[in-house]
């Protein structure tokens, strides 16, 4: 008896957490919802970062106002943060990194439907056969550092890095490079968001990543932040 009713609170405690997490994403949802007027479409699929990471991303934007933000993988994130720049008016860096073409040019549509293309560089890389020095234990791919490195490799300093592509199924531990081809790019104050790290690869890649960087990282549903521990937490109201 005793032990039925330990696993009904378990149960209990489980339900009201998907209760939560549900009450926090719609939260997210409708203040995301205020960006644009009434009847607008914003396309997200099952590896659009969750509507509360990208709240928090567009914190980050408001609150430190960044001068050079990266993405790896557009879709709504790339939207919304050309949106928010659109409606500050911060002269800032965006650029956003796609593999797949017929993605991109429906990426490019939405922005020229916003009339947002001014704000965010939109960079085709296919991926390919990365070089040794980017690669994670059995990792064979990664975007073609040919395409990214003239437009990348003169700006100094990334201060937001977004990393939500290339696709986890494409190679083994598919997001590593992200930080190696970055790392003399970016600095102890750069934020890093890696999402999809409620998977076993992605929880390793942060790991490795905060390693090799000495950030401190905090793990949110389904993404996770590496950043300075002295910085602000910028993450978005959460029901607890």
């Amino acid at each position: 008896m005793i032990n039925r009713f330990k696993s009904f609170l378990k149960d209990m405690r489980q339900d009201l957490k998907i209760i939560k997490s549900g009450q926090n994403q719609l939260w997210a949802t409708q203040k995301l919802q205020s960006f644009f007027s009434e009847g607008h479409f914003i396309p997200q699929t099952s590896w659009s970062l969750s509507p509360q990471a990208i709240v928090h991303c567009l914190n980050i934007i408001s609150i430190n106002k960044p001068k050079s933000i990266i993405e790896f993988g557009s879709g709504a994130t790339t939207l919304y943060i050309a949106k928010l720049l659109q409606l500050r008016k911060h002269k800032i860096s965006f650029i956003s990194v796609e593999s797949d073409p017929q993605w991109k040019m429906e990426i490019e549509r939405q922005l020229q439907l916003y009339n947002l293309q001014d704000y965010v560089t939109l960079i085709l890389a296919p991926i390919i056969e990365c070089a040794t020095d980017l690669r994670y234990k059995d990792q064979e791919t990664w975007y073609d550092v040919q395409i990214l490195n003239p437009v990348i490799k003169p700006l100094e300093h990334f201060d937001l890095i977004i990393v939500d592509g290339p696709f986890g199924g494409s190679t083994p531990f598919a997001r590593y490079s992200a930080f190696p081809f970055l790392e003399k790019q970016s600095s102890i104050d750069s934020i890093w968001i890696l999402d999809d790290t409620e998977r076993e690869q992605e929880k390793e890649i942060i790991r490795e990543w905060q390693r090799q960087s000495g950030l401190h990282k905090i793990d949110y549903k389904r993404y996770t932040v590496m950043k300075n521990n002295k910085q602000f937490d910028l993450a978005p109201y959460r029901i607890h």
